[in-house]
């Protein structure tokens, strides 16, 4: 076996233990409860449960998806988070090797997992995680290219704040509302101090594609039974608007039609959120985590 299959293993048995523990603290940050104290427990009975209970996956197949105590079923969600942990921390050292680089995208996906995860689980997000994310990804940038770094990853941060804080403010002229929740911005300045200016940009556009892909069918859905046809009219030529970008041509003019085209489905869509008194935030990290990820293992 040679140096770098053996490490491979390694790196993967940690990515399981370490997504066993980003479930206790999915858990106990909705919760309010420390990460430390007390000892591992059932969410359902409290019982302290028994150190062989906590084997990633294996303890979830052992006990048949059940407490050992009170035999209520276990959430899915346990095992789900330990192999995906484990599939990223593989991919990252399969894509960057033995490097600095390497922990910090651990790191920073990590990041990504917990706050996606809380986001679709609650709505709510630790913006801490964020802004640790943030001082991360320029501190990363120091490492690697120096002052020079440090400022694309700052003037980053800045544009993710800005780009989303835009966005988001633009609902109050139409609904006085926000459009988009204020744990979406802390995420895309973190992402813009990982991936620096040149490249946010992208990583943001990327996001409202995934979003378009996972989420906002959904929404039109409900939008063509409520024959509301300029939603589903701009929302097609968005999307049409960000494939050209991606994949023909990327000059001003394709990014123009992206800005004419979000801004008219932006418009649409709060002047019928205007009208509803109860008024929902979708979950956005997770597609900004999911084009983070993509930026990272196939774009860069």
């Amino acid at each position: 076996m040679d140096l770098n299959t053996f490490l491979m293993i390694w790196v993967c048995v940690v990515g399981l233990c370490l997504g066993s523990f980003y479930n206790v603290v999915i858990l106990r940050s909705l919760s309010g409860e420390s990460i430390v104290l007390p000892p591992s427990k059932c969410p359902k009975c409290n019982h302290k449960l028994f150190w062989w209970h906590n084997i990633p996956v294996i303890s979830y197949i052992l006990l048949r998806g059940k407490c050992y105590f009170c035999k209520e079923k276990i959430s899915i969600q346990y095992p789900i988070i330990e192999i995906l942990t484990m599939v990223l921390f593989g991919f990252s050292f399969w894509k960057f090797g033995i490097s600095y680089t390497t922990l910090f995208v651990i790191f920073w996906l990590s990041c990504l997992l917990i706050m996606t995860v809380t986001d679709i689980k609650e709505k709510l997000v630790d913006c801490n995680i964020a802004i640790v994310m943030a001082v991360a990804g320029v501190l990363y940038s120091g490492l690697v290219l120096g002052w020079h770094g440090v400022l694309h990853s700052v003037l980053g941060l800045i544009a993710g704040v800005l780009i989303m804080e835009i966005i988001a403010r633009a609902g109050f002229v139409i609904a006085k509302t926000r459009a988009m929740g204020e744990a979406d911005t802390y995420v895309a300045g973190a992402l813009g101090a990982v991936f620096g200016i040149l490249s946010i940009v992208k990583v943001l556009l990327l996001s409202l594609f995934v979003s378009m892909i996972f989420v906002v069918p959904v929404f039109l859905y409900n939008k063509y039974k409520a024959d509301d046809k300029p939603v589903c009219i701009t929302s097609v030529l968005f999307t049409v608007t960000i494939l050209v970008f991606y994949q023909l041509w990327q000059n001003w003019w394709t990014l123009s039609a992206l800005g004419i085209t979000g801004a008219l489905l932006v418009y649409f869509v709060l002047r019928g959120v205007k009208q509803k008194e109860n008024r929902n935030y979708l979950p956005y990290v997770p597609a900004l985590a999911v084009a983070a990820g993509y930026y990272i293992f196939f774009i860069i």
